[in-house]
């Protein structure tokens, strides 16, 4: 397979170039030649012929009006200098149109020349030698300056399209950047893309079982000839499809997006008039697949990493779970089997209090053992996002009704108050989470108040929030660890946590107000002494009572 560039008259002189004296000389072997024109050059469609012949017909034009103008200043100008007026012609054609355009004025200005002013005139014949010189300096002066005009457009074209590239390159570097994640590259391409509105775009994705995904772009009928195209383009990171050497029976021209480790995306792209892509054009998109090709590399990588910190946050959180399980049920267990064991052994032989005590020691633990299962599948539905709401209006005061209910034996050996207003207004929440995160917030601060101490439970609205605060007397908790309690299995070496619990409460309570949308704090506790935990929740719109609640409310 050999490319075959854009022959010039010299290599044409010189045996036409590598491709020509392989095909000449090379014998026995199957040689394909890629040309350069087929490749890259655009097609000339039925627009470009109309384009192709408006650009001859404004060199005859420009011819027709330099004579009119050269006839009606011959008469003040010497014959020489009317030659000036038909350069200017050339100059023009050359800078409006191509070098063919601008030859052929040379060529038509040179006859108008010789048969309107150099005599005999309105005949083609010449009688001075003088007159031929100047005929031939005139003609080569116009087929130069229409050669250096074209160039000089030619490379004017050139460096529009590469401040085009340019300036593509750095608005799709621009809105790539603040892409994160591999959806949001896509998304960015499929904005930069979708301003070209000639072309129809796509984003392909393949996945293990070799199946194409759509992820931007279209519309694309994905035939056998596209799929084809794009299996083979996506295996050997080489464009394929229409205007290729490469299965080209389709619509599409397929560019593989592709980093070190291998491909990430295919590029489709299907000009809207059925014609073949531009070799301008290809250039564009391959140069703009560069930046889109890191993008998405870096996404994957992003994504890599993420995974790979969550596999090991979950191997982290599985050892801590098992050690807590080992420490934290096997505790009340002992404590009950221990009771029931001596139960069964004395029976009738111990007294009727003691008795009791061992029973309700057996269910104070059994009740301590039900709440730690209860928070490890709390933990559970909100690690995995299977805790659902299911929102209800409820008042503050049932709410701290029931959580205090529930913990009657463990705040039984304190002095409990409870400031909550009954006029408060109603939370819309799902009330049964909002109770376990105050009955793991009392609960924590119950274990570590002193025996006979004061625990405050107070609640109200400020600000478009309702609160509830729990403070004890406790020994607090250390400035540095208040960041850190709400990490799961987190305690502190000292202060409230003091490394006793399993660190799941107060994740817990973050986790259940979070999903409402409230937050907690951390402050001392009663004057000064313990810690004082403030769970903030939310408040909406108070819900239309009816009139019989209302005179109810009276």
């Amino acid at each position: 397979l050999v490319g075959q560039s854009r022959l010039t008259w010299r290599r044409r002189m010189f045996g036409g170039g590598l491709a020509a004296r392989l095909l000449r000389d090379a014998h026995g072997l199957e040689i394909n030649v890629l040309d350069h024109e087929q490749s890259l050059a655009p097609v000339v469609t039925r627009g470009k012929h109309t384009l192709v012949w408006f650009d001859y017909g404004l060199a005859l034009v420009a011819t027709v009006l330099a004579s009119a103008l050269a006839w009606g200043v011959s008469s003040v100008l010497a014959l020489p200098n009317i030659s000036l007026v038909f350069l200017a012609a050339v100059l023009l054609v050359a800078v409006r149109s191509s070098l063919g355009p601008a030859l052929a004025c040379a060529a038509m200005s040179f006859l108008a020349y010789d048969f309107l002013f150099i005599p005999p005139n309105f005949s083609f014949s010449i009688q001075r030698e003088e007159d031929v010189l100047t005929l031939l300096f005139f003609l080569l002066m116009a087929a130069l300056t229409g050669n250096l005009a074209a160039r000089q457009r030619r490379q004017l074209q050139a460096l529009r399209d590469t401040q085009e590239e340019t300036t593509q390159l750095l608005d799709l570097s621009r809105k790539l950047t603040a892409a994160t994640d591999r959806q949001a590259v896509i998304n960015a391409a499929a904005q930069h893309l979708s301003g070209w509105k000639e072309l129809n775009m796509c984003l392909l994705k393949r996945d293990d079982n070799g199946d194409w995904t759509i992820e931007t772009g279209g519309p694309l009928h994905f035939n056998e000839a596209e799929r084809a195209a794009a299996d083979w383009a996506w295996a050997h990171l080489q464009p394929a499809g229409k205007g290729t050497g490469t299965l080209p029976m389709g619509n599409w021209w397929w560019w593989p997006i592709s980093a070190e480790e291998g491909p990430l995306a295919l590029l489709g792209v299907s000009p809207k008039d059925g014609q073949t892509l531009s070799g301008q054009r290809r250039r564009l998109l391959m140069a703009l697949s560069q930046p889109l090709a890191q993008a998405l590399a870096r996404a994957r990588l992003a994504q890599d990493l993420e995974a790979a910190r969550l596999h090991g946050e979950t191997e982290q959180l599985r050892s801590a779970l098992l050690a807590s399980v080992s420490h934290d049920l096997r505790t009340p267990l002992t404590t009950m089997r221990g009771s029931i064991d001596t139960l069964l052994a004395l029976g009738e032989a111990i007294a009727l209090e003691d008795r009791r005590e061992l029973l309700e020691g057996t269910r104070d633990e059994a009740e301590r053992l039900d709440r730690y299962i209860q928070n490890l599948l709390d933990m559970t539905r909100l690690g995995h996002g299977a805790l659902k709401l299911a929102r209800d209006w409820v008042s503050p005061a049932d709410i701290v009704g029931s959580a205090l209910n529930r913990l009657r034996a463990v705040l039984a050996p304190l002095q409990v108050q409870v400031d909550v207003p009954p006029q408060l207004p109603l939370l819309h929440v799902h009330a049964a989470l909002i109770e376990q995160a105050l009955v793991n917030v009392l609960e924590n601060a119950a274990r570590f108040s002193p025996p006979h101490g004061q625990l405050r439970l107070s609640s109200g609205a400020h600000e478009g929030e309702l609160w509830f605060a729990v403070s004890d007397q406790g020994p607090g908790i250390p400035d540095e660890d208040r960041a850190k309690i709400f990490d799961m299995f987190y305690t502190a070496a000292r202060g409230d946590r003091g490394g006793q619990g399993t660190g799941l409460g107060l994740a817990i309570c973050l986790g259940m107000v979070g999903a409402h949308g409230g937050r907690i704090t951390v402050a001392e506790g009663i004057d000064g002494q313990g810690t004082c935990i403030t769970l903030f929740l939310p408040l909406r719109d108070q819900p239309a009572m009816d009139q019989e609640e209302a005179e109810r409310e009276d």
